[in-house]
């Protein structure tokens, strides 16, 4: 049973911005975790990449309310230098991807649940989406 699992950025914009028709899947997935059912993780680029979304559309105190949410249950891995240098030697077709996937792996996450399939074909982890990742839960 997959116990560790890294999320793409996207999963929790889906989530904060109520990006339709994504957020109920993304929700089911963010649910899984505050449950305690999985770990879940995301890259502290991410967190400062959220944070920039929001404030550009809502306010930094919304934006920050969020985040210190989401942390609550969302464990923060760091980027690192290893990281960055091994993600510099990947061929996926956006690097910003490819370091998010290095994390990942540096971590020892099983997989990466995103919408963003396609930027992660060359990816070392089995790669979901919500819906492929909830059906494999059985939800």
């Amino acid at each position: 049973m997959i116990k560790k699992v890294f999320l793409d950025s996207d999963i929790i914009l889906d989530v904060a911005t109520g990006r339709m028709p994504f957020v109920e899947r993304s929700k089911s997935v963010l649910a899984s975790i505050e449950n305690g059912n999985l770990i879940g993780y995301i890259s502290s680029n991410s967190v400062t990449d959220i944070y920039y979304i929001l404030r550009k559309i809502s306010t930094s105190t919304k934006a920050k309310s969020f985040i210190e949410q989401l942390l609550t249950y969302i464990m923060v891995l760091p980027v690192t230098h290893e990281a960055i240098i091994e993600a510099l030697k990947l061929d996926f077709s956006d690097f910003e991807d490819a370091v998010q996937h290095q994390c990942a792996v540096a971590n020892q996450c099983e997989c990466i649940i995103t919408r963003n399939r396609e930027d992660y074909k060359k990816s070392k982890l089995n790669i979901y989406n919500p819906e492929e990742f909830l059906a494999l839960l059985g939800k």
